[in-house]
């Protein structure tokens, strides 16, 4: 057995939860490694392939550790859970390490709740990885099964020029009072959560979240009063529903109580543990209404003291940012913006990458770069490579995000050249990381038990189908679409809030037998306006395109869009409200005709990156389990 020595590390037996707070006082990451937890895993492990153990025992207590089950036998997907996002350059030398161990597919993956995903472990293998992991402050608890999922944060939190205050403090304070506590170990379903400091666009999905804390300052008697707004009982699936407001202001000092109370309830629902398939807080909300629902949590609120936060607030560490020194400057190159020149503007390729890669700090001098790797992908060498850029050229901490993607923060204008340089020599230079080209994929039938599609297939498919665009990818309202995908109803890819949006499917061809297709979703948003202003999109009624057809169908509703909109400046959700689905259902209707006149065998009835003839083979997932 490998020997490593985590930081935060505990005794055996199992750490109990108040063990696991106080551990969390004094540790330099959100979530405190427990060696214990490694041992009780391998024992576990051993008594379950001794046959000891029964699955339905093994399988929720693995769970629990971030330990998956794929749709291949014999192998796990191991789930790093990042709170917020955060990361820092030694654990991004850590996960390029643990890919060269542990990954044989050599690439880790960003999920759409910044956590990291490793593919095809053996189970044998797990404890040991697990506890490379935990030397760089890294944990895999709880990141998967009916627990409080890893906790969304903005790429910009703390940067960002109209963030109301950095709420990171207080989603550590969440993060640590919600793992290993009690209550929130066997809840009826998953529960998922963010914070984000901004009220003037939203950053972390808010509208689909089980509970979002918005950051607000309110003045009582002359004095600046933190707080947040609430919004609860968000989801997607095949029960999509928007966030409602709970509160408009909570005062800080109790997002921890408010916390515990709706734990509670949704602990306490009955009728949710009849259906597992059923037991989202959304659905507690659908069926007794959200004034109820309210009721029910402030009775609990009566029954609970105050819970102050501060002593797991504690996050000075990991916030700690040194930013490299900053050039100076004699005028010339000062009060630029993030379209600027650096005096290497002369290279084209760099330009267009500043222009649409790098965005503004409210710390004067400095800026965020976004890193797009292809599909959420990064293999050893380039998590290396942009540790080894963030220990030159930032403050040492880079955040996921929700897209999929990577935010380098504090470089300094005179290092922009040399970033966008190294990452060029990595493979990570691609510009445009927040257009319609920066696709949005979950892993499909690549690896989920529940998949459907290849929808990380088609998410390739259509990315080098962009490529023969002609002009269509310079104009502004195209580039500013937004393209999700999932390879079933289940959401994880985020299509229900896509402004083009599909989930995988199946289709008869002419001979009766399956062909892979896709239901797709127009209008859906998040991001560029307030929670409450975010969008379901609309599903096409009756229509499944084949997934072979889903690049063209795509660029026709594209063309369409940019063809009719009354305007430059009318965007592709004003353009839908204003002349309605018709005319692009009438599009996907002629796509998925093709499917019943295809040649049986012919390349219809194959899924994108397979060459075997397409036959849903979805199994039992584990995310009810």
């Amino acid at each position: 057995m490998t020997s490593h020595t985590p930081t935060g590390q505990a005794k055996t037996p199992e750490t109990t939860y108040q063990e696991s707070l106080e551990l969390s006082k004094n540790s330099q990451s959100i979530i405190p490694f427990m060696e214990d937890e490694i041992v009780r895993l391998e024992e576990e492990s051993a008594a379950f392939v001794a046959g000891e153990r029964e699955n339905t025992v093994f399988t929720p207590f693995r769970l629990k550790q971030g330990v998956y089950g794929q749709r291949q036998a014999d192998v796990q997907m191991i789930r790093v859970k990042v709170p917020g996002g955060i990361i820092t350059t030694e654990a991004m030398d850590t996960l390029g390490e643990f890919t060269t161990k542990y990954a044989p597919l050599g690439k880790g993956h960003i999920t759409t709740r910044e956590n990291f995903q490793f593919h095809h472990v053996p189970l044998a293998q797990c404890p040991d990885a697990l506890r490379l992991l935990g030397t760089a402050g890294l944990s895999t608890r709880e990141a998967c099964g009916n627990v409080v999922r890893n906790v969304v944060g903005s790429p910009t939190s703390g940067v960002c020029t109209s963030e109301v205050f950095d709420p990171t403090p207080y989603l550590a304070a969440f993060v640590r009072f919600a793992l290993r506590h009690p209550l929130t170990q066997a809840f009826p379903r998953k529960f998922k959560s963010a914070f984000t400091g901004c009220d003037d666009h939203d950053h972390v999905a808010a509208a689909i979240q089980d509970l979002t804390y918005v950051s607000q300052i309110r003045v009582e008697n002359g004095v600046e009063k933190r707080g947040f707004k609430v919004f609860v009982a968000g989801g997607t699936s095949i029960m999509p529903r928007l966030a409602k407001p709970l509160y408009d202001f909570l005062p800080e000092e109790d997002i921890l109580r408010l916390a515990l109370a709706l734990f509670t309830v949704f602990n306490n629902a009955d009728m949710l543990r009849k259906n597992r398939m059923m037991a989202r807080l959304k659905v507690l909300v659908d069926r007794i209404g959200l004034e109820e629902f309210k009721i029910l949590v402030e009775a609990e609120l009566e029954k609970i003291g105050p819970i102050d936060p501060k002593p797991y607030m504690h996050v000075e560490e990991l916030m700690r940012e040194v930013p490299p020194v900053l050039a100076a400057t004699n005028g010339s190159n000062s009060g630029n913006g993030a379209n600027g020149s650096n005096g290497s503007g002369g290279d084209g390729e760099y330009q267009k990458w500043r222009n649409t890669n790098v965005e503004a700090q409210k710390q004067e001098g400095y800026y965020v770069v976004h890193v797009k790797p292809e599909r959420g992908n990064i293999t050893a060498d380039q998590f290396h490579g942009l540790a080894s850029i963030m220990r030159k050229h930032t403050s040492g901490r880079a955040r996921l995000s929700q897209e999929q993607n990577m935010a380098l923060r504090y470089v300094p204008e005179q290092m922009l050249h040399d970033v966008w340089e190294s990452l060029a020599e990595i493979g990570l230079a691609e510009a445009k990381a927040q257009s319609i080209t920066n696709i949005v994929s979950c892993p499909g039938t690549d690896s989920c038990k529940l998949g459907i599609t290849s929808s990380m297939g088609l998410a390739g498919a259509i990315k080098e189908g962009m490529q023969s665009w002609d002009g269509l990818l310079e104009d502004q309202g195209v580039d500013d679409i937004r393209v999700k995908m999932s390879g079933c109803p289940n959401g994880c890819g985020l299509h229900h809030i896509a402004n083009i949006g599909f989930h995988g499917a199946a289709v008869k061809g002419a001979d009766g037998e399956q062909i892979p297709a896709y239901e797709m979703f127009l209008g859906g948003n998040y991001g560029d306006n307030r929670v409450e202003d975010s969008r379901i999109g609309t599903r096409i009624p009756r229509v499944k395109i084949p997934a072979k057809s889903v690049p063209g169908v795509l660029k026709e509703v594209v063309s369409y869009y940019k063809e009719n909109r009354s305007s430059d400046g009318e965007g592709f959700n004003q353009f839908l409200d204003r002349v309605g689905l018709e005319e692009l259902t009438e599009v996907a209707s002629k796509a998925q005709e093709a499917a019943a006149e295809a040649t049986p065998g012919s390349d219809l009835y194959k899924d994108w990156e397979r060459t075997n003839l397409y036959k849903v083979e979805r199994g039992e997932g584990e995310c009810a389990v």
